[in-house]
């Protein structure tokens, strides 16, 4: 059952994407990602877009445009983490049993969901100040991408940076029913790419998931593959230390470990 804490959770990923978070939040959404895929999907959208910025090429905005964004970074409000309308009950329920325990002469004191929910905005808040500052003050070509281009745009921008570094290794497999499932990486980049031609559609409750190998030999979850017998799609994670990649039919929204033979495994060299 999830509890006014556990919806707050969903707030980390912004933090997380870029290490503000401390060992026990770390521990804590770390466990919760392992089972919630639009976290995951979150975490790899931040985590794309700061390493995007990071590889543009040099150019120089107009001033007047930096001082318009330094400025507007004071006035946005971030947006409250989305909860079910059912843990939204039990917050204001909550709330409301503890108005009435409390001695009406004593101070109020934040609940521990208001603190969380309080620092865990400012983090995000700092997120997006960060990505902005480092768009400007880099000189990053604004008319190529921004912090809050889509995040299908900066999928794609990587995809083709991958696809295109001089390091890049191609490892391609055929299926069984004439298919071809594509794993370009590059270790510069440090990210790896899907690429599937006329692949079949998952069973009914399926979905493909693509995974990454950690050093150590166990698989780490890379994402899900989205509907479509052509797809080209960015692995989340950590490219350049793993030791392969595969694919696997896993239930709808994911697994948290691969509990299928994979359709298609990648050694790389």
């Amino acid at each position: 059952m999830n509890t006014p804490e556990s919806a707050d959770i969903h707030a980390l990923s912004g933090a997380y994407a870029v290490d503000a978070v401390d060992d026990i939040e770390r521990a804590e959404f770390e466990r919760h990602l392992a089972t919630c895929a639009d976290c995951r999907e979150e975490v790899a959208s931040f985590r794309d877009t700061t390493l995007h910025l990071g590889m543009l090429m040099s150019a120089t905005p107009p001033e007047r445009l930096r001082e318009q964004v330094l400025r507007d970074i004071a006035k946005v409000r971030p947006l409250a983490p989305a909860v079910s309308r059912e843990a939204g009950d039990r917050i204001e329920a909550t709330s409301r049993e503890r108005s009435a325990t409390q001695d009406p002469d004593a101070p109020s004191a934040p609940s521990r969901v208001s603190r969380l929910s309080d620092a865990r905005r400012r983090r995000n808040r700092w997120f997006a100040s960060a990505a902005a500052v480092i768009a400007l003050g880099g000189g990053a070509a604004l008319a190529v991408t921004q912090p809050w281009n889509s995040s299908s745009q900066v999928q794609n921008n990587i995809a083709a940076q991958v696809q295109q570094a001089p390091d890049a290794q191609r490892y391609q497999q055929t299926l069984a029913d004439g298919s071809t499932v594509t794993v370009v990486r590059s270790e510069s980049v440090g990210r790896a790419v899907l690429v599937t031609e006329n692949l079949a559609a998952a069973p009914s409750g399926k979905t493909y998931q693509m995974w990454l190998q950690a050093p150590g030999g166990s698989f780490v979850s890379a994402g899900l593959v989205p509907p479509g017998s052509n797809q080209t799609v960015v692995l989340e994670g950590d490219a350049a230390s793993a030791q392969g990649a595969g694919v696997t039919v896993e239930p709808s929204g994911g697994s948290p470990q691969p509990t299928t033979k994979p359709i298609a495994l990648f050694a790389f060299a």
